[in-house]
């Protein structure tokens, strides 16, 4: 028998808004209160248990492209973040890092840059992230569409098309990517939506997905790192063995000071991805202040 036990950042008894729940330190057995983020540890941690797997050959398909199918990624990776004064967004999925005696130091990720803003934009993120627990629609159950989501958690790939899936706070997504050789969609009725219109195509070794038509419904990224319409997604990921080196452009020269551009290695993982629990928002009209959470991907 199989037991799965996941936070949601919306969700569940409302754990993780400050507003919602005041848990104290010890309940999880948290000696002080700590942030074990950025977000790119989780991505540390999954590498540092096959710290060989960039070594190892790297597979192709028939048609001689590298094969990127697998299990690349977990969302509910390792991450213990301070809120409030009280509160905690608490991970089950994975052990939190941490070094030992004698041992190799806990791995370690340099935070993400920040989008860059042009100054007359800046007022704005500001206002968005100071009032996050309203505005972000992720800590309500909102899909956080394409860039926010991240590199993909599973890849199923063949000659056709390329399929992206996540297990996410907020649901399960996928994502299918064509890579038979066609353009964007052009028709003027097709609304802009969370994932967007991605379109795929091999450089090389390199798989470039580009996308284009994303609403400006969701942000970049959390602390209130919004875009418009404009926004235009360029995901390149090359395998090295049992790595895939992701990179993730965003440009959106209505607000944007220059391109926004993020790097993770992903490494292969040899079990599946779990399905997420559903999301319920039970935050919404119960906040007793505009405490900043934690919603790191």
């Amino acid at each position: 028998m199989k037991f799965r036990f996941a936070t949601h950042a919306a969700g569940i008894v409302g754990l993780g808004l400050a507003a919602a729940l005041l848990v104290p330190v010890n309940a999880f057995c948290q000696t002080q209160a700590t942030n074990y983020g950025p977000p790119a540890t989780s991505y540390a941690v999954e590498a540092a248990r096959y710290p060989d797997a960039a070594s190892k050959p790297t597979p192709h398909t028939a048609d001689g492209h590298p094969d990127l199918t697998g299990v690349w990624h977990h969302f509910f990776g390792g991450l213990v973040a301070k809120v409030g004064d009280n509160s905690f967004v608490v991970n089950f999925g994975q052990s939190v890092p941490r070094s030992k005696a004698g041992g190799p130091p806990a791995p370690q990720a340099m935070p993400d840059p920040d989008p860059e803003y042009k100054p007359q934009f800046m007022a704005k993120v500001k206002k968005l992230n100071d009032n996050q627990v309203k505005e972000d629609q992720t800590l309500h159950c909102g899909p956080p569409g394409v860039p926010r989501m991240g590199p993909p958690q599973e890849i199923v790939q063949t000659s056709k098309q390329v399929v992206f899936l996540y297990a996410d706070s907020t649901g399960n997504y996928w994502r299918a990517i064509p890579v038979d050789g066609r353009g964007h969609n052009t028709n003027p009725e097709l609304e802009d939506s969370y994932n967007g219109d991605s379109i795929g195509r091999w450089d090389g070794d390199t798989l470039v997905v580009d996308v284009t038509r994303l609403t400006d419904d969701s942000w970049l990224a959390d602390n209130g790192f919004y875009h418009t319409n404009k926004l235009h997604v360029v995901e390149r990921l090359r395998r090295v063995g049992d790595t895939i080196q992701y990179q993730m452009t965003a440009d959106d020269p209505a607000v944007l000071a220059k391109p926004w551009v993020i790097s993770r290695t992903l490494t292969l993982q040899p079990d599946t991805l779990d399905e997420a629990a559903r999301c319920v928002d039970n935050d919404a009209g119960h906040y007793v202040n505009s405490e900043h959470h934690d919603n790191a991907r």
